[in-house]
């Protein structure tokens, strides 16, 4: 049973999932430094450049959809799942690195998207099966963060394989990261679905006694489930949830806007810190270390709600995942204050943009805290396929963002204030988003009471 795993045991898998998650979600933005050299070898455009980013990301927001549910079976569980797509991610990084048309490059990267997906989804749910419902939200903050590290992380890591040997090298680079903690979870990743283990134990059973009475009761509800209805259903619950569920539809509207809108910094900051501030590649990757400030306070700013709002909460019997909201509602204003900032700041000084980085980031790590574990908690059956249709609207936002991102700048923008309108329009975008948390507070329980899914 993982919820009795020891300490030790729980931290060796919770660095296993956070590893896994950072490495497969650096492919996306890891990209990025080598764009404009792969523009110039296969002779394309800004746009066509693009797409490999796009694709990439969409194929993350899409492989879930798949997976995810897939991996809530009892007979299939989820190690088999990360194990395999893990596999395959990590043979598609050759292809990627050797590849030599844009079309089989696009192709490559749509498949890595797919198959890096398990862990961006299902990660959460496996945090859920080994870490009691207190603790859950607290835990769930850590394999986040290293969600939230990794893609701005990854053009550091980008740029500088780029500097010293060519855009290749980024994905030869990938590979290693990948082929490590693959090799890893082989030899020290156990199952965690409960009863996916409830199945193997009967098998066992099975094989050691010869008595074939012996069988766990998720094994023989699926027994009777055909091949072609075992399919639909995995694909259609991640979109019955989002269609009957208004909190889980407000929320993944949420959080694409963020995700959107985080993907299009990577459109945004060429333009500023190159255009404006002449920054060369390596010192363009380090400009997303604003980032990076804001998740370390972010980290802290939650830690002290869940220490000094949510723990006691527990401790009296009195905690609602409404609770939650509260936090959201506190942070909520920072997303429209960092696009207006960073609009309107950029070109006076290379310190102010960064600023509006650490305030997007606070508002948005915390939203995505609140979120997963509000789901979590909300919804604890169905938390893969939660996760699955959450990761898709966020992926469309962040494929969708990029490819208009640098018209939509050129377009609105000044010779003064390059990117003012264009985040301005974002950021009263944001706004209107920014509203949720509070009528989640007022009427959370209310829609949940109704829900078929719900506890």
């Amino acid at each position: 049973m993982p919820l009795n795993w020891s300490v030790p045991k729980k931290a060796i898998m919770m660095i296993q999932i956070t590893l896994l998650t950072m490495f497969t979600y650096m492919g996306s933005s890891i990209y990025t430094p080598g764009q404009d050299a792969i523009q110039e070898e296969f002779k394309i455009g800004h746009v066509a450049a693009t797409l490999n980013l796009s694709v990439y990301v969409i194929g993350y927001g899409i492989g879930p959809i798949f997976f995810s549910p897939l991996s809530e079976f009892a007979t299939l569980g989820r190690q088999n799942i990360y194990i395999i797509t893990l596999f395959c991610f990590c043979m598609l990084q050759i292809g990627t690195a050797t590849v030599d048309n844009l079309g089989g490059m696009v192709v490559i990267r749509f498949l890595s998207g797919i198959f890096c997906s398990p862990s961006l989804a299902t990660g959460g749910a496996t945090i859920s099966d080994m870490i009691s419902v207190e603790n859950v939200s607290t835990l769930l903050v850590i394999w986040a963060a290293g969600s939230f590290a990794s893609p701005v992380l990854a053009p550091l890591l980008g740029a500088a394989m780029l500097e010293a040997k060519g855009w290749r090298w980024i994905f030869w680079l990938l590979l290693w990261m990948c082929t490590a903690i693959f090799i890893l979870m082989i030899f020290f990743f156990p199952e965690t679905h409960h009863d996916n283990i409830l199945v193997r134990r009967a098998r066992r059973l099975r094989k050691e006694t010869g008595d074939n009475r012996y069988y766990a009761l998720a094994e023989k509800n699926e027994s009777v489930m055909d091949f072609k209805s075992f399919i639909s259903y995995a694909i259609k619950k991640p979109f019955k949830l989002i269609i009957r569920e208004p909190i889980i539809l407000a929320f993944d509207i949420y959080t694409a806007l963020c995700y959107g809108i985080f993907y299009l910094f990577f459109e945004a900051f060429p333009i500023v810190f190159v255009g404006i501030y002449n920054f060369t590649p390596v010192e363009l990757g380090l400009s997303f270390m604003g980032f990076q400030v804001g998740d370390v306070l972010s980290y802290a700013i939650y830690l002290l709600f869940e220490k000094k709002y949510i723990k006691p909460k527990f401790k009296n019997n009195t905690f609602v995942p409404e609770d939650l909201m509260v936090l959201a509602m506190f942070v909520s204003w920072t997303l429209p204050l960092s696009m207006f900032f960073f609009g309107w700041t950029a070109g006076i000084h290379w310190i102010l943009p960064m600023v509006a980085e650490i305030l997007f980031d606070i508002n948005t790590f915390n939203i995505y805290q609140i979120t997963f574990s509000y789901l979590a908690l909300s919804y604890p059956r169905h938390v893969a396929s939660v996760f699955a249709g959450n990761g898709l609207f966020r992926a469309l936002f962040a494929a969708g963002f990029p490819l208009f991102g640098q018209t939509m700048y050129n377009n609105l923008g000044s010779e003064k204030y390059p990117i003012g309108w264009g985040s301005s329009i974002l950021g009263f975008l944001s706004i209107g988003v920014s509203l949720i948390p509070f009528l989640i507070y007022k009427y959370g329980a209310h829609l949940r009471g109704k829900s078929n899914f719900s506890n």
